[in-house]
């Protein structure tokens, strides 16, 4: 589905090239068949094409009304006159995928005026090595073929799981925020191992070799995590006096209230974003 479509980003950021790399690296998507547009960063823009190959764009009326799919990756913030700019120029048979934290599909559906198809996205930014965790909602209008076509996109990315939109905040609160979750994780094992006594450049291989076989091991072995955590957690031994540790600064209860704060985030930035455009009707 996705051979010879074309794709229009509306936003530069880490998040569009992300992307950019993503779909590039699948090999069935050519760098001329990418179109990028930003506000007003004429070098980030030389940057991509000079570097992914890409079409730089100016006139985005014109590409909004040419590309297969649009694809919103501005600042949140900017919705509004981003929609204002496109509205006339997109069709109702094109699709809007928009990754957009806390902007529902109907507000960008009524911004634009017409029955689009409108799919809300929340990739992460591992979309660029492939390994992706993206949660997908359909807006009202969009066709079941016009789902699976954004699910491609993504696909190519890594993993994909469809939703009902009511939940996509909490997976902007779990996988979207995740990998900094992740990173955070590793620099604080890393600077353990410091103290412990391990150079720095010999412990980050250890921690990221354990991350990765205990993911894989999650992955292949279908077990849950407390199933494999209860194996390696031998009674007295090391282990155990290592979670007792976590226990004791609540490690759990952390990690959900991170969770639940992102996930509350997303709907307050939304929210936001809605009340001050309202205010200045």
């Amino acid at each position: 589905m996705l051979e010879g479509k074309t794709f229009f980003f509306i936003g530069a950021g880490n998040i569009c090239e992300s992307m950019v790399k993503g779909l590039l690296s699948t090999g069935i998507v050519r760098p001329g068949e990418i179109w990028v547009s930003n506000r007003s960063n004429q070098e980030r823009l030389n940057f991509l094409r000079n570097y992914y190959g890409i079409v730089p764009v100016t006139d985005k009326k014109t590409a909004a009304g040419e590309a297969d799919v649009i694809i919103l990756a501005m600042k949140p913030q900017d919705i509004f006159s981003a929609l204002e700019e496109l509205a006339g120029s997109v069709k109702e048979n094109q699709l809007v995928i928009s990754v957009l934290a806390g902007i529902p599909t109907s507000l960008i559906e009524d911004g634009l005026g017409i029955e689009v198809a409108v799919v809300r996205a929340m990739p992460n930014t591992s979309c660029a090595v492939l390994e992706s965790a993206t949660g997908l909602c359909a807006g009202r209008y969009t066709r079941p073929e016009q789902l699976r076509l954004a699910e491609e996109v993504f696909r190519m990315m890594g993993e994909v799981v469809i939703v009902e939109e009511s939940l996509l905040d909490a997976v902007t609160g779990l996988s979207g925020s995740g990998p900094a979750y992740i990173y955070y994780l590793v620099e604080a094992m890393e600077k353990a191992g410091e103290c412990a006594g391990i150079p720095r450049e010999l412990a980050r291989p250890l921690v990221l070799k354990t991350l990765m076989g205990a993911a894989k091991m999650l992955m292949e072995t279908g077990e849950p995590p407390e199933v494999l955590r209860r194996q390696v957690t031998s009674p007295n031994g090391t282990t155990m006096a290592g979670i007792n540790e976590l226990n004791k600064g609540n490690f759990q209860t952390t990690i959900r209230r991170a969770v639940l704060r992102a996930t509350q985030r997303s709907r307050e930035l939304g929210r936001i974003i809605v009340e001050k455009q309202y205010a200045h009707q």
